[in-house]
């Protein structure tokens, strides 16, 4: 497949293939595929975003000892682990200057 040039912002999760008017914080290289897997990554970090709010209220809960808490941190770091190896040179620098993926690229 044909890869395509994509501007992704983190944030929200969006994956664009325009940089027009838009504050994109990534540029990547992806073809059809692994732009599906990039958005399935986005959608999960979405789901288990929401999932770890409603905990956000119990006080005596603490972060890190936190299923959803714990699933959201897997899928957002899955998700800079996949645009890392996408990305252009200077989005893999980026990404590793954020020492986000101390684990293993």
């Amino acid at each position: 497949m044909d890869k395509k040039t994509y501007y992704v912002t983190v944030n929200t999760g969006e994956v664009l293939d325009s940089k027009e008017n838009i504050n994109y914080d990534f540029e990547i290289m992806a073809d059809q595929e692994e732009l599906d897997q990039l958005q399935e990554l986005f959608e999960e970090t979405d789901n288990t975003s929401q999932n770890s709010y409603g905990t956000s209220y119990v006080p005596w809960r603490v972060y890190y000892n936190n299923e959803a808490n714990e699933d959201y941190d897997y899928y957002l770091t899955e998700v800079y682990r996949m645009i890392h190896k996408l990305g252009t040179q200077e989005t893999r620098k980026h990404i590793e200057s954020m020492h986000i993926l101390e684990n293993g690229i």
